[in-house]
């Protein structure tokens, strides 16, 4: 059993397609297969997953001319190889970080971490468990960080992190507990990756905070903006040779790891910057304070019968409410005076989704609630 990243390592290393079975941060009651191509590239609808639905839904199958066979091949002491060469293991000394595996499978990572560092990672719901016995898969839900936090006041940890179940995807929580939006940390890493390379391509999305846009630009990086969906913004890494790219969902790539996510990357990356942090005598909040000065709402998700349709509806009510700009990509970007964010269609599900952000979470909540009251008219409507 392996973790989502390290079948994108291992094709990446061999130049091989691969897949591995994963409902991803999905419920229980899903499962699924990711597949790529060689070196880690995500297959999509446009480049075979549409061809081979068809071919399952038509019976179209072939009988190989000569038969497969296999090999047994570990890549757990490569891939640690890999992500600790370079590290100052000594900067971690006296760290502790507060670690919920979510019953999923990241332990094996995280344990070989624990004996590479200096530095303890407390555990909970280690033990792989598709039925997640104990959160639901996705660890960026504040519902899903109770234990989490309760283990951080409890070892008085230095941060706390979560995993998602197939390990692609991680959150983090600062000393007291409190939630560290993703788009917060993709700033504090784009700023230290763009010092090192001037001018570095960052990638981000409509859902993505607009800190992680705000710091590029003030540290002359390049902002670059793809598509929701961790296929779509690996996809723009590639053509852009972006060195880092993040969404607001916990998923972090990386052009080093094969433009793919790594969240063992990201963690000892975060764990570099706080050491220099917790070294000028800084809490892990007080490190994140410069990045943490919007307050975003959680997504909303409505439910429609015609998502084209619906997404047109309700444009034309936002054109009425006289934003500042409009912006028509992956859905539509909204700017008003004090509040700003993203409409956009579900890649996966008949549904439209509504996220937004402002300086004052209250006001980011008002324009929120006005709109899901009408998109839930427009669904009703057209239901």
């Amino acid at each position: 059993m392996v973790r989502s990243p390290m079948l994108y390592f291992a094709s990446g290393v061999l130049n091989l397609p691969g897949a591995v079975i994963t409902a991803s941060h999905s419920p229980k009651d899903y499962n699924g297969i990711k597949l790529v191509a060689p070196k880690a590239v995500p297959l999509t609808a446009e480049t075979g997953l549409t061809a081979i639905r068809n071919r399952v839904t038509k019976g179209e199958f072939k009988d190989a001319k000569k038969r497969g066979g296999y090999t047994k091949q570990s890549f757990k002491r490569q891939f640690r190889t890999y992500i600790l060469k370079g590290l100052k293991k000594e900067i971690f000394k006296g760290m502790t970080v507060a670690t919920d595996i979510g019953n999923g499978m990241s332990g094996a990572s995280m344990a070989s971490i624990d004996d590479a560092l200096p530095a303890k990672f407390p555990m909970i719901f280690k033990k792989p468990d598709g039925r997640f016995p104990n959160r639901d898969s996705d660890p960026c839900l504040r519902k899903n960080q109770k234990y989490l936090i309760e283990l951080i006041k409890k070892k008085q940890a230095d941060f706390g992190i979560g995993f998602d179940g197939d390990g692609d995807r991680i959150a983090f929580l600062d000393e007291k507990g409190n939630y560290i939006n993703c788009a917060a940390i993709g700033a504090l890493l784009a700023k230290r990756l763009i010092e090192k390379e001037s001018g570095a391509g960052i990638v981000y999305t409509n859902l993505t905070s607009k800190i992680l846009v705000d710091t590029v630009k003030a540290s002359k990086g390049k902002a670059v903006r793809a598509r929701v969906g961790h296929t779509f913004l690996k996809e723009r890494m590639r053509a852009t040779k972006a060195v880092f790219g993040a969404e607001h969902s916990g998923h972090f790539f990386w052009r080093d790891f094969f433009n793919t996510d790594s969240t063992i990357l990201t963690l000892l990356a975060v764990m570099e910057a706080y050491a220099e942090a917790r070294e000028a005598g800084k809490t892990f909040s007080e490190m994140m304070k410069p990045y943490t000065v919007y307050s975003q709402t959680e997504d909303v998700v409505v439910e429609v019968s015609d998502k084209k349709l619906a997404m047109e509806l309700l444009i034309k009510e936002v054109k009425k409410m006289k934003p500042k700009k409009i912006t028509l990509f992956d859905g539509c970007f909204v700017e008003f005076d004090e509040v700003w964010g993203a409409i956009k269609p579900s890649v996966t599900e008949d549904a439209i989704k509504l996220m937004f952000e402002s300086k004052s979470k209250a006001k980011a909540t008002s324009v929120q609630k006005q709109l899901l009251t009408k998109l839930k008219a427009i669904a009703k409507k057209l239901n």
